[in-house]
């Protein structure tokens, strides 16, 4: 029964990191409680002011004086939370702890002043019932210290009615385990809900993060499926209907005497590779080709692989004179491809046949622009061809 009761009383803490990041959510509904709390409490301590020309007749005014200085208080509480909203978090078990028994003072500190012919003398001790309440449903305290706060609630009403009031003296006793009976049950009802309400918080919490961590890894996977459909696997460059895209958005995106151009590139030797070193020096050759690629060209532009020993540039240029630009870049992919490629102790070398197009002078459209720079590719290799033979 011991360890039952305890087990409800102090719902388990998460590990470290989990547990923190559980206090920091709850960190904007814990400032926003408190400015619930502060509201709530100055108008109900107004309120009750109404009835202090028949319950309190005696002092009035000096019941008045205390309402201001707790509805004062509760502000300023509120401005310096406004202002400083982490130092309220990095000490609110302090400050919700003080808070509570600060309302109960203010509460106390009324029946004190009231006489024994006055109602208030038995009655407004309902108003630390209140504060009880208040302390477990406003607040996001620990079990413990929230105990403790509503043990100490209990315990000065107990003293003042005692030591300042007299009842027991005066045989106000029975009155007296009445309020405080009333007061105890208060704070354990409350202490029943806040350790509910904990763990259902706590709860609550987990299936959030578990929601959050699913849908994240929902975005990645779909991220990584569209990345794949649209990426060629082996050399990581964009495939085909990436390329053709990406060439569609840029066109769009042409304005005035800007073109854009498009390099087709065939690899020449590439099959004796394959057939002689096998289809992994292949594969690997192509790898490194396309990392060539990539560090020939300008960030601006864009290189893809088709499939199998075919790649293509776009680039786009600042006017429609871009034939030096061209001709610069395709040297430098000839230049970066016929470098030899290391597999396995041995050199391998292969070349490769270049063919552009020019937008808007060859085509306007994407496939078509690619058709055209593809039948230049192979005007250049049957041209070399030629002169070779």
């Amino acid at each position: 029964m011991l360890r039952f009761i305890q087990s409800f009383a102090t719902p388990a803490r998460f590990a470290p990191a989990l547990e923190d990041a559980y206090q920091a959510d709850l960190a904007g509904d814990k400032v926003r409680m408190l400015y619930v709390a502060s509201i709530l409490c100055s108008v109900l301590v107004l309120c009750f002011g109404c009835l202090d020309a028949v319950t309190l007749p005696s002092n009035v005014r000096g019941a008045w004086t205390v309402r201001a200085i707790v509805v004062i208080s509760a502000l300023v509480v509120t401005a310096a939370v406004r202002l400083r909203p982490q130092a309220f978090l990095r000490n609110y078990t302090l400050c919700m702890c003080a808070t509570a028994i600060g309302w109960s003072v203010g509460i106390e500190a009324i029946i004190t002043q009231s006489s024994p012919s006055d109602l208030a003398w038995g009655t407004y001790y309902a108003g630390l019932l209140i504060v009880s309440m208040a302390l477990y449903a406003w607040t996001y305290l620990r079990p413990l210290y929230a105990a403790i706060t509503g043990i100490a609630v209990v315990g000065s009403y107990v003293a003042e009615a005692v030591f300042v009031q007299g009842m027991i003296e005066r045989g106000q006793w029975p009155l007296l385990v009445q309020n405080s009976f009333f007061l105890a049950v208060a704070n354990l009802v409350g202490m029943t809900s806040l350790v509910l309400r904990e763990r259902f918080s706590r709860q609550a919490f987990l299936l959030k993060n578990a929601l959050a961590h699913d849908l994240k890894l929902e975005e990645e996977a779909k991220r990584q499926s569209q990345h794949r459909s649209e990426h060629d696997p082996l050399t990581g460059l964009p495939n085909r209907v990436r390329f053709l895209r990406r060439l569609d958005e840029l066109l769009a995106a042409r304005q005035g005497a800007a073109a854009v151009a498009v390099l087709f590139l065939d690899l020449d030797g590439f099959k004796p590779v394959n057939d002689r070193h096998g289809h992994a020096a292949g594969d690997h050759m192509l790898a490194v080709i396309a990392e060539r690629i990539r560090g020939a060209i300008r960030t601006s532009d864009l290189a893809a692989r088709l499939g199998g020993d075919e790649f293509v540039v776009a680039v786009p240029l600042a006017d429609a004179n871009g034939d030096l630009v061209v001709r610069r870049m395709s040297a430098a992919l000839r230049a970066a491809i016929a470098e030899p490629v290391e597999y396995q102790g041995q050199h391998l070398r292969v070349s490769v046949s270049i063919g552009a197009a020019l937008c808007p002078h060859d085509a306007a459209s994407a496939g078509e622009l690619l058709h055209q720079a593809d039948q230049d590719m192979y005007a250049s290799k049957r041209h070399r061809k030629q002169l070779v033979s």
